[in-house]
């Protein structure tokens, strides 16, 4: 069985994994995507029999005729914006890769938990390599979310450890569970910003203030079940103001977007803090979100169409900041990244990413649930 059998090559098949988009703008395709996405006890971590009831006699009924009509504004006919940046992100890290990676001992391929190319297939293709002699030594996923969540990090692990459960083979594999404090991420983020204040200033628009806004999170996960997402979003938010060159630390804000339901969610609300800022005179607000590297329905239409409108009839203006999307800058040092995590010595990994000083772990407001 084993008589011409040979060692194969060490490589390293890295996947960069996102969540996917609906197949198109249609209730349809909505109500497929949501009840996929919704049904998940991670996304949702409510009593399942409640949830599953609450889900297919409430949400599933009704949502997906109101978010088809959001997905249109962001739809360009062929495909959704995180669908067309993620595929080209991955083109362009796997070319800045042909650059560090002399020996090929790094591939990247890409995959979502709710579109096509699904996690399955991913792995199909790496089980037609091994037959072919090619296939990698070791599996490396980077979910593209920069901050930890059990919504989002722990929901795609659940995924892999469902995929490997169908498997005979399966390689010596590795997860990434947050990257929010690396150099590539942080340092990018800051250059696109600046870009922004700069851009805005040679118009003769002077920014009152940057409103750094993540997705939002049900509070009780931060306070009662101890997630690391809200102590996440704070060290990038310290981290990204305090490199700024074209706006103090003290006209930032840290604030959270995307609330679903009755429940309290993570404070203060971004559009809450817009409406503030407007009624207090602080009219010219430029806005960005780390919770993403690619653009869609959360930055493309919920802040660059609904809050820009919203800001404008409060007597203000929004100037949204991109995601990082298939920036060259970002793509170059995320190749960077990527093959250290595959290829880099300890050291290496030690000096990819900052630490935050101990005095603003001190200043990090605290999330206190109001009700009982």
């Amino acid at each position: 069985m084993y008589k011409n059998y040979s060692q194969p090559k060490r490589k390293t098949k890295v996947v960069f994994v996102q969540l996917g988009s609906p197949s198109e703008p249609t209730p349809r395709a909505l109500r497929k995507y949501l009840k996929k996405f919704l049904g998940d006890p991670r996304v949702v971590d409510l009593n399942p029999w409640v949830w599953k009831l609450i889900l297919n006699l409430f949400v599933l009924p009704f949502r997906p005729r109101k978010s088809a009509k959001l997905y249109q504004r962001i739809w360009d006919g062929n495909q959704f914006p995180l669908i067309t940046n993620t595929e080209k992100f991955t083109n362009y890290v796997r070319e800045e890769l042909k650059k560090i990676d002399l020996g090929s001992n790094v591939e990247v391929n890409h995959a979502f938990l709710l579109s096509p190319p699904y996690v399955n297939e991913v792995y199909d293709s790496w089980e037609e390599d091994l037959k072919k002699g090619i296939g990698a030594t070791k599996l490396l996923v980077i979910p593209m979310f920069p901050q930890y969540s059990e919504s989002t990090i722990a929901s795609g692990i659940d995924a892999l450890a469902k995929e490997l459960s169908k498997r005979v083979k399966i390689p010596t594999f590795e997860v990434i569970t947050n990257f929010h404090r690396t150099h590539a991420f942080i340092d990018n983020s800051v250059k696109k910003i600046d870009a922004k204040l700069k851009t805005l200033m040679g118009k003769g628009i002077k920014a009152d203030n940057l409103i750094i806004t993540f997705h939002g999170m049900q509070k009780r996960r931060v306070v009662y079940k101890g997630d690391d997402y809200y102590r996440h979003c704070y060290e990038t938010f310290c981290l990204i103001t305090s490199k700024l060159k074209h706006i103090r630390s003290s006209r930032c804000i840290m604030s959270f977007q995307s609330r679903f339901g009755s429940e309290e969610w993570l404070t203060p609300y971004t559009d809450d803090v817009v409406e503030e800022l407007i009624s207090n005179g602080k009219k010219q607000i430029v806005i960005y979100s780390p919770s993403f590297v690619a653009d869609c329905l959360e930055t493309t239409d919920e802040l660059g169409h609904e809050l820009v409108n919203d800001a404008k009839e409060w007597g203000g203006n929004i100037y949204p900041v991109d995601c990082l999307n298939t920036d060259k800058g970002w793509c170059r040092d995320f190749a960077k990244y990527t093959f250290i995590q595959a290829e880099g010595s300890a050291q290496d990994k030690e000096n990819i990413e900052y630490m935050l000083e101990q005095k603003y772990y001190k200043k990090m407001p605290e999330q206190i649930m109001n009700k009982v």
